[in-house]
């Protein structure tokens, strides 16, 4: 059970294991004591369950979401530290991607450290069917420069338009996706029956018209690919293979679709949409349908990186990229849930209001587990501390030193142990992710609940 929560926090947060085993140990060790005394009980548990989740609320209240370039910088050098190159690279992909834009990291022996960026549109929809799937253990499909088919008009084997357009594209041998308001049973058989038979690459994709920014999807999708947007039945009868778009490749999921333009191509145009849109932001009150054009133009500009990860030898870049791909985890992870200060400081701030919140809302046994919990949270920093401080002197000057501590409640403020000294968040890069500290307290949680619901059995 350690070993398999160990791997689920570094996989998910990058960092917190050393964390997660101190207060997990702390909570174990002393519940077995509770045990063995016949003190543990059911509310016992309860007091622990309701501490940590009430302990995860304040801290989720009190993360700092990473607001400026200095910040994210800093950020970037804790979760990469002593690569220069390779922080200024990720910076740049990220300025580049954006939040959410995918960034993938591959090795280069003989090589420097390198960004390739490929622009690419995403849309929230997936393929179809399975039946169209490339791929089966991913579960995803992949081709290399498809032709794209966008129509607002429904699909259908009437009068065989669709046949003609496909008789050309099976000849040339050449990928297909097709991405419409809707298609009929008929129709999408024949899709399936291409595929499965080996006669044609090709997917679908079905974007209803629910909603007017589905319409929106379809057109920018065209623009995007340089495909004629097929709007009426007339469109639909003369519909040919010069129609049809085109991109470098393309990446569906079951619920999201990638696709990569060709370099170059058309982009004046979509230079020129991308303007329209932040023109139509600035002159309309409306900020749902301003988010909407916003999220639009973003896609247009979106981009996928690849990082290359250089080295002179094979053992040198598969370590860098070990430790690259963790930290990058860690650095995503204070991204999108925000960053609480390091040092176990953000622990040692909780314990007062922890304790009085249990006096107020605990009774019983109940009270005894949420102590369990306070006493565990203050062990990460004691333990720092211990190994700074002169064994001699060390129950003493760590009690006088937590006490002071835990007065600072400026949470722009983090502990540096190896100093003594309280110092900013942003300018000394000491932070933890708020994942890293929710996914360990929550698996602390469980394990506890798990471990002493066992012991308490056997004893």
């Amino acid at each position: 059970m350690l070993e398999d929560s160990f791997q689920k926090i570094n996989s998910v947060s990058g960092d917190g294991t050393k964390t997660f085993f101190l207060i997990l140990s702390y909570l174990v060790l002393n519940g077995f004591k509770n045990i063995t005394q016949n003190t543990y009980s059911l509310e016992t548990k309860i007091g622990i369950t309701k501490t940590l989740d009430y302990a995860l609320k304040i801290l989720n209240d009190k993360s700092l979401p990473i607001t400026t370039k200095k910040f994210w910088d800093k950020v970037l050098e804790r979760y990469i530290p002593n690569e220069d190159n390779l922080v200024d690279i990720f910076r740049e992909a990220f300025e580049k991607i954006g939040k959410t834009g995918q960034l993938k990291i591959r090795t280069e022996t003989g090589k420097k450290s390198s960004l390739i960026l490929e622009r690419g549109m995403q849309i929230s929809r997936g393929y179809f069917s399975p039946y169209f799937m490339t791929d089966t253990n991913k579960m995803t499909v992949q081709f290399e420069n498809p032709y794209i088919l966008v129509s607002l008009q429904k699909i259908t084997l009437d009068d065989g338009y669709l046949i003609r357009l496909l008789e050309p594209i099976i000849y040339e041998k050449k990928p297909l996706i097709i991405v419409s308001s809707d298609i009929d049973e008929q129709a999408l058989s024949t899709l399936i029956l291409n595929k499965i038979n080996g006669i044609l690459d090709i997917a679908y994709i079905k974007i209803p018209q629910t909603f007017l920014y589905d319409k929106t999807v379809l057109e920018d999708l065209a623009l995007y690919t340089n495909a004629k947007l097929i709007i009426s039945s007339r469109d639909w009868k003369s519909v040919k293979k010069s129609d049809l778009g085109q991109v470098n490749k393309i990446l569906l999921t079951k619920t999201k679709s990638i696709f990569w333009a060709k370099s170059g191509v058309h982009d004046e145009l979509i230079e020129k949409k991308c303007q329209d849109l932040k023109q139509q932001i600035l002159f309309s009150d409306s900020d749902y349908e301003n988010e909407k054009r916003e999220d639009r133009r973003r896609n247009f500009t979106g981009a996928n990186a690849i990082i290359e990860i250089g080295g002179v030898t094979d053992l040198e870049t598969s370590d860098l990229r070990s430790r690259t791909e963790i930290g990058l985890v860690g650095a995503r992870a204070c991204l999108y849930e925000g960053v609480l200060p390091g040092g176990g400081l953000s622990f040692l701030q909780l314990t007062e209001e922890l304790e009085n919140w249990a006096r107020s809302n605990l009774h019983g046994n109940s009270i005894s587990g949420s102590k369990l919990v306070i006493n565990s949270l203050i062990k990460p920093i004691q333990t720092l501390m211990e190994q700074q401080i002169n064994k001699n002197t060390l129950i003493p000057q760590s009690l006088s030193k937590l006490e002071k501590i835990k007065k600072i409640q400026d949470l722009c403020s983090s502990y540096d142990i190896k100093q003594n000294k309280i110092k900013n968040i942003v300018d000394s890069g000491i932070l933890d992710s708020f994942k890293s500290i929710r996914i360990g307290l929550q698996t602390a949680a469980s394990l506890t609940y798990s471990i002493l619901s066992i012991a308490n059995i056997i004893i």
